[in-house]
């Protein structure tokens, strides 16, 4: 999606999108095919922690709610290489916007994102590794609610009794649920943010 949209934006920009699991990409390349941009987009199978691209090759690199894969800092040090002096990065992660989340929310992410930290330690990060921080913003709450959680809770009550009998996709299910109640209790204490950094000339 973010490809796509990115293409639109800069219609003279020749863009990358790279994913490790081939059957993804292959859709992408249907859809590129599809709008007309053959001969602008690309896409490359590969690992965010091990790309096969030449350093300094890049002017912008883009890359949404994906870095805890291999860790926000260990993201913005290794992908900072692929960088043009003067690009840019931008890179969305989830933080914490508060340092005393409620028990509830803390034990929740322990399990799915351990590694989760404060918005200003990600800015710290940034800083440290010789970026110029240009700026953020905070996905909005209402955002998540129209593009996401909505359509989720829409749809639980039919998938659980569609998958009653399977143990597993229940589980999935339940934590889809979980998911949701606590983003409904406790939005105002975690989200994603939106980084923009700038390597230096």
């Amino acid at each position: 999606v973010q490809t796509m949209a990115l293409a639109r934006l800069c219609p003279s920009c020749r863009i990358v999108g790279t994913d490790i699991h081939q059957p993804f990409l292959d859709a992408v390349d249907e859809k590129i095919a599809a709008e007309g941009f053959s001969g602008r987009i690309k896409t490359v199978c590969a690992s965010m922690d091990d790309l096969p691209f030449e350093e300094e090759s890049f002017d912008i690199i883009w890359a949404e709610g994906c870095s805890f894969i291999m860790g926000f800092e260990n993201a913005v040090r290794y992908w900072k290489k692929f960088l043009k002096p003067g690009g840019y990065m931008m890179i969305s992660d989830l933080f914490w916007f508060t340092e005393s989340p409620s028990a509830e929310t803390r034990e929740f992410f322990a399990e799915i994102d351990p590694s989760m930290m404060i918005e200003e330690k990600g800015f710290e990060i940034i800083r440290n590794a010789g970026f110029e921080h240009a700026g953020s913003f905070r996905l909005p709450s209402r955002v998540w609610e129209a593009s996401y959680y909505g359509e989720v809770k829409g749809k639980l009550e039919h998938l659980m009794e569609q998958f009653k009998d399977d143990e597993v996709a229940l589980m999935i299910i339940e934590g889809l649920k979980k998911q949701t109640e606590i983003f409904d209790k406790y939005s105002d204490e975690y989200g994603y943010t939106y980084s923009v950094m700038r390597k230096a000339l």
